[in-house]
């Protein structure tokens, strides 16, 4: 089937690229459409042999079970990455931009085809992207067969939007027959794919039906009966759950710890259990809907601000909403909410003022995403349980918005990639609709991640080459730092002659250095020029006897052509060079007629030793640091790559690259540009000034660490709450 599509592609390839080539007012392109047509129609079986050939060959490492590795997907995304020229980086973003739509037209069929695979796999889980039959396969497979051909870069596109539209659109047909054939077989026939719905048990919360009676949250699964000792805090999920479960379990404690806290309330203000409410479900709605419609209005002059953002008052938000659903119900005095409705309310609430402490995130970024506040209360209200699902698109949503703003925005409102108003476009389309679902936000979701995609290939290719030009740069070093080492071990506390001296620590160094670099220290041409370095030292420490003498005489042609090979090589100025070898020429005449010549003054060795220090890189001496120095670059050699640093101005900087042994270390920009390179002791000095601090994140998404933070915080008060109020749950 595969064979028959691309080749009937290929003919309509052949097609298309003529219709190009005659649209007016495009003579350049008319020619390299042309030429891209003949050179496919030359290469049209091999480009066929290979893309059926890269199919096959996924196939042959699913049977032996070998998953593919990350870089394998999308087309070679990352091979030879720091090489990769405008036009590769074109190609490989229309082939992701085409993979991940079709990851999302054929979700059901690829989840089904990875649980019977994975079945077929031994049981190992597989992930849908590193499927055979993938979509990502098919664009890796296109992108190499279309490299036989060699067609300039517009051509290319041309062919990749007629491939998702003759091939990557008729996949639907062929997960349809994977599955169809692995269900003869056997293979999970009774597989469903099923979407969790929501387990709330106020099914008439939408109903309008009045007063409605109280539902204590359920204790099971939330931890084992010694969880109840009054006295004893509770402990997190064990991390090996797996991530849904985890999710669960954690959610449970917070809403067993939220009951616990709430049991000795004011019966005006929570419910006791049974106790008819005061309110429909609807109204409670509504109240969250009119406080909506009067964020917009907050909103609408407030958002438009970027750099004096003014974040949502959280602390009101339940006073507001009392307030509401008084006038709502028409009540003199407000009516008490249930405790489902209470922890509803306090969870939404603390979430956001998490979100507004969260020291990883801009300020303006931690204000925008203020305004979400009453959209998830909504959505609590609506879906209890949302909170338990890690992939409910609310929580998505939310995460992407306050990653993106992390990683692209200032705490001033400058940014990059002009990220502040994609996230305030987010932000304002939640407030502007009425319906709060998982629907609004999942198309959110995929828009706003759609985008970030893009932007983050081509960050992470500007980042690659910055690493791979430091790696460069610190191999240099390193290579500096080793010459000077050898020089310096051989003139110490010897009385050399200034030339000679000049001549080992200016030129010579920077010949020792290139042949270490390209022949390595176990070559020929290295040991030849440290020998030369030896060989000098010790012309100018002859003894005098006629033999040694005798011996010098033979060896000094030797060591002048391995001089002019080095000078020849470092391209050193001719007039210099002449003049130095002249100087040191003198000096050996010097010796034979028995005669020392004068030492190099202490000044000018001083100078001469520090110019090579520095020529080759400080390195850190902690002796002369402060103790907080000390102790930062002690943290400094532990770091990993992609710590963000923040300067006293809001600048952001991030870690892209370090040497942990020279304590060099690579910066690069919000956009991924390089920023510079700075040595520990630079950074430390920064560091204990003020000048620049770390900014402490978590590997886990904002919602996820700050659930975690609300089950600290409330089984801390859960345990100042006295004793006889425990006990009277």
């Amino acid at each position: 089937m595969a064979r028959s599509m691309f080749n009937a592609f290929l003919l309509d390839v052949h097609d298309k690229l003529i219709d190009y080539s005659q649209k007016p007012s495009e003579d350049q392109k008319s020619f390299e459409f042309l030429h891209a047509r003949s050179r496919i129609s030359a290469k049209h079986n091999e480009i066929s042999r290979i893309f059926l050939k890269e199919l096959e060959h996924y196939f042959d490492r699913f049977a032996a079970q070998e998953l593919s590795s990350p870089e394998d997907i999308e087309g070679d995304a990352d091979e030879g990455l720091a090489l990769l020229d405008h036009d590769a980086l074109e190609e490989n973003i229309a082939l992701a931009a085409i993979r991940k739509r079709a990851e999302i037209d054929y979700l059901e069929s690829l989840w089904a085809l990875g649980q019977r695979m994975s079945l077929l796999y031994g049981g190992k889980t597989i992930p849908e992207n590193q499927l055979p039959l993938a979509p990502g396969r098919f664009c890796s497979a296109i992108k190499r067969a279309l490299a036989v051909a060699d067609i300039p870069l517009p051509a290319r596109l041309v062919v990749c939007k007629l491939f998702d539209r003759q091939v990557v659109s008729q996949l639907g047909a062929v997960y349809g027959k994977a599955n169809d054939l692995l269900l003869e077989l056997g293979v999970l026939p009774n597989l469903n794919y099923q979407i969790e719905k929501s387990k709330s048990g106020d099914s008439a919360r939408f109903t309008g039906a009045a007063p409605r009676k109280h539902q204590e949250v359920s204790q099971a699964g939330v931890q084992t009966p010694s969880m109840l000792a009054m006295n004893q805090p509770l402990s997190l999920p064990s991390q090996d759950l797996p991530a849904q479960e985890y999710q669960h379990q954690l959610v449970e404690s917070i809403q067993f710890l939220h009951q616990r806290l709430l049991a000795n309330a004011s019966p005006e203000e929570v419910a006791r259990p049974g106790q008819p409410l005061q309110y429909a479900g609807h109204q409670l709605v509504e109240a969250a809907v009119q406080l909506q419609q009067l964020d917009q209005v907050m909103a609408a002059d407030i958002l438009s601000v970027a750099q004096d953002i003014k974040p949502l008052d959280i602390a009101k938000a339940r006073r507001r909403l009392v307030s509401q659903l008084k006038e709502i119900t028409h009540s003199e005095k407000a009516p008490p909410l249930s405790g489902d409705d209470v922890r509803a309310i306090d969870l939404v609430g603390m979430l956001f003022e998490y979100v507004l402490n969260d020291e990883y995130l801009p300020d303006c970024i931690k204000a925008l995403l203020s305004y979400l506040h009453t959209p998830f209360l909504k959505l609590a209200f609506s879906e209890s349980d949302f909170f338990r699902q890690q992939e409910h698109p609310s929580r998505l949503l939310l995460n992407a918005l306050a990653d993106a703003g992390a990683r692209w925005v200032r705490n001033d409102g400058n940014d990059q990639f002009d990220m502040l108003e994609q996230i305030r476009q987010a932000v304002r389309a939640v407030l502007d609709e009425d319906e709060v679902d998982a629907k609004l936000f999942a198309g959110l979701l995929m828009a706003f991640n759609s985008t970030v995609q893009k932007i983050e290939l081509r960050v992470q290719l500007l980042e690659k080459r910055a690493m791979e030009k430091a790696r460069g740069e610190d191999r240099l070093c390193e290579v500096k730092q080793r010459v000077n080492r050898e020089i310096h071990q051989r003139i110490a506390e010897k009385d050399i002659p200034s030339a000679i001296l000049l001549f080992l620590l200016q030129p010579w160094t920077d010949y020792l250095s290139f042949v270490l670099l390209r022949y390595g220290d176990n070559s020929d041409a290295w040991l030849h020029a440290l020998a030369l370095v030896d060989d000098m030292l010790w012309g100018v420490e002859l003894s005098g006897s006629e033999s040694e003498w005798l011996r010098w005489r033979q060896h000094y042609p030797w060591m002048e052509s391995i001089i002019q090979q080095g000078f020849d090589s470092i391209g050193y100025e001719t007039g210099k060079a002449l003049k130095l070898k002249r100087s040191i020429d003198h000096i050996y005449q010097l010796r034979e007629r028995n005669l020392k010549p004068d030492a190099a003054p202490e000044a000018i060795r001083n100078k001469l030793i520090h110019m090579a220090e520095m020529k080759a890189g400080e390195k850190v001496d902690t002796s002369r640091m402060s103790e907080k120095e000390q102790d930062v670059i002690e943290k400094l050699k532990l770091m990993e790559f992609g710590t963000w640093f923040e300067h006293r101005d809001g600048k952001r900087e991030k870690v892209a690259w370090c040497n942990p042994s020279t304590l060099h270390f690579l910066f690069v920009d919000q956009s991924g540009k390089r920023s510079g390179m700075r040595t520990g002791e630079e950074l430390a000095l920064a560091m204990v000034a003020g000048e620049m601090r770390i900014i402490s994140g978590s590997t886990k998404p904002l919602v996820e660490r700050t659930m975690e933070a609300i089950f600290s915080e409330l089984n801390d008060q859960a345990q100042v709450q006295p004793q006889g109020e425990q006990h009277a749950q």
